[in-house]
């Protein structure tokens, strides 16, 4: 595999020596070797993401990577408060493909970043990965570290407020993974629930996921008076980019305080993708899972199995599917259900996974899955993935919960 990999990337000019860093000419200075190994991996990057049918060149890519981020974090090592050594931690930290050997490196470059360079301004990109929660663990003590004191110390306001805002958007990842993680309450069996065990303890030392809930609040309403005109910056791909740090602070605050396990959830109110009347409200009474899904999303309909079980195993009991669809139009939706044998009601959602209902609920993966008790309330919440047994589980509880109130 070895020696394909080598010869995609000297074809494409990007040979590298996989040596050992010391290997590099010792006349050249730090900084160039560390430019010159990040160009190599960027360009097999961009090779892969412009040209690749086949795979070859993200194998190239990959590998590549993976060769070179452990040189570039030595070389770095070498002056850890220099702007080439910043420039080298911040690329290892936000590098979207990090391999199992080279995230520990990850980990350690973040050290090295809040011990020498949260005044640097050139934190925004750092930000916007720490802040992502399908990019850093909401967990990490030392990211939530590094935005705290780059909030409150870099000398450049937008910097300040990119900070703040990832901080923000830390603590309400660290709210989602901790609801999750006392739901479910498994046995330890990995380093995962290892993990978010230690979080849990840490969490309610200083008032548990209210604390932490409270927290992300301070920090989403601190961008609203200090850094409200800040370009945003986003990257989004599902939902439309936000152009100010304003705007993306008030969607957190609403996800916060309106779409969170414990919250009422709000009102949906339109038409199925039969034009018929529809409205969430009048499901009240019942256990309800509602599913954001789309025909065009594969991990949407990989669920649809489990969806059209519940429907089965709970036929005649206070008990609900419903959908909101995301495709681009009515007849895709229909032609899925049909296929599909998915004989529940679902939310007609005028533009796509950018129409007002994902809008509103803040969908940016899909699926996205709640569950709501007979009250309304959400009780759990699933953000681009499924726990199919704690879904069903916590489906059965609420019904025996609901049944034991009747009078």
């Amino acid at each position: 595999m070895k020696a394909v990999v080598l010869s995609i990337l000297m074809a494409f000019g990007m040979g590298v020596s996989l040596g050992h860093a010391d290997s590099t000419n010792a006349t050249t200075s730090t900084a160039a070797q560390i430019t010159a190994l990040r160009k190599q991996v960027d360009d097999a990057y961009s090779a892969y993401s412009t040209n690749d049918t086949s795979g070859k060149l993200w194998d190239a890519y990959y590998y590549l990577n993976d060769a070179n981020l452990p040189k570039i974090f030595e070389l770095a090592k070498r002056d850890p408060a220099s702007e080439a050594s910043f420039e080298a931690f911040a690329w290892i930290v936000t590098n979207p493909s990090l391999s199992p050997r080279s995230q520990p490196l990850a980990s350690q470059s973040l050290e090295f970043l809040v011990d020498f360079h949260t005044t640097n301004p050139n934190i925004s990109e750092i930000c916007r990965t720490l802040g992502s929660l399908l990019s850093w663990d909401p967990t990490d003590k030392t990211a939530q570290k590094f935005l705290s004191a780059a909030s409150e110390n870099n000398p450049n306001r937008n910097a300040r407020g990119y900070a703040t805002l990832a901080l923000g958007q830390m603590l309400k990842g660290e709210v989602d993974w901790l609801d999750y993680f006392q739901a479910k309450a498994p046995p330890l069996t990995n380093q995962w629930w290892l993990q978010l065990n230690a979080a849990n303890q840490e969490a309610a030392k200083s008032g548990g996921v209210n604390g932490l809930s409270a927290e992300a609040e301070q920090a989403f309403n601190t961008v609203l008076t200090k850094y409200a005109d800040v370009s945003a910056q986003s990257r989004r791909v599902i939902r439309q980019p936000k152009s100010t740090l304003s705007a993306e602070a008030k969607e957190k605050l609403y996800e916060l305080n309106h779409l969170m396990p414990g919250k009422v959830a709000p009102e949906i109110s339109g038409e199925d993708v039969d034009g018929r009347a529809l409205r969430l409200s009048q499901y009240r009474g019942k256990v309800v899972v509602l599913s954001f899904w789309a025909s065009w999303c594969g991990p949407c309909m990989q669920l649809v199995p489990l969806e059209c079980s519940l429907a089965e195993k709970f036929q005649g009991q206070p008990f609900a599917m419903l959908g909101v669809n995301g495709d681009d139009t009515r007849d895709a939706a229909k032609r899925a259900m049909q296929e599909e044998h998915m004989n529940w009601r679902s939310f007609w959602n005028e533009g796509g996974p950018n129409g007002a209902i994902p809008q509103q609920w803040m969908v940016y993966a899909w699926p996205t899955v709640y569950l709501l008790d007979p009250a309304g309330v959400i009780r759990l919440r699933f953000v681009g993935y499924m726990d199919s047994n704690l879904l069903e589980s916590t489906v059965e509880r609420l019904l025996e919960k609901s049944q034991v109130r009747k009078p």
